[in-house]
């Protein structure tokens, strides 16, 4: 198996290397802080948000608001957010194509069974990227400060 160390630098590659980066933990602990410091950021700045479920995207969305930031992309983060193998637009033909042809299950894992049946249920829904997009356990957004 491929150590999660090994994705940390995955989600430079959705923004510039310079971008101001906030990991928001599940709790608003120095969230404070962290808009003061976006706020003396000059208009136009990169800024990068990511955090972990739950509610992910409602966080992160929630926060680029109260911190100025004007969103100019969302991604999925598979498995995590601080460690994303794959980063997935949030759209829905993108993340319809991911479950569609990307999303597999692990061989030989111990419930592979009833996850490649869940699986199986989800790629036949009318939009099987909104199931990805709900349920995914981490999100990266992409912003610049107003």
């Amino acid at each position: 198996m491929i150590a999660a160390n090994r994705w940390r630098g995955n989600s430079h590659v959705v923004a510039p290397t310079d971008a101001f980066r906030v990991h928001l933990a599940p709790f608003r602990r120095n969230r404070r802080d962290v808009v003061r410091a976006i706020a003396g950021l000059a208009p136009g700045s990169s800024v990068v948000v990511s955090t972990s479920a739950p509610w992910a995207a409602t966080r992160c969305r929630r926060f680029a608001r109260r911190a100025g930031i004007d969103i100019h992309r969302e991604y999925v983060a598979l498995p995590t957010a601080r460690a994303p193998a794959y980063l997935v637009e949030d759209a829905p033909a993108s993340a319809a194509a991911f479950v569609q042809y990307v999303l597999v299950v692990p061989p030989r894992a111990v419930l592979s069974g009833p996850v490649d049946a869940a699986l199986t249920l989800i790629r036949r829904l009318h939009d099987p990227g909104r199931a990805l997009r709900v349920l995914a356990p981490g999100r990266i957004v992409v912003g610049a400060r107003r």
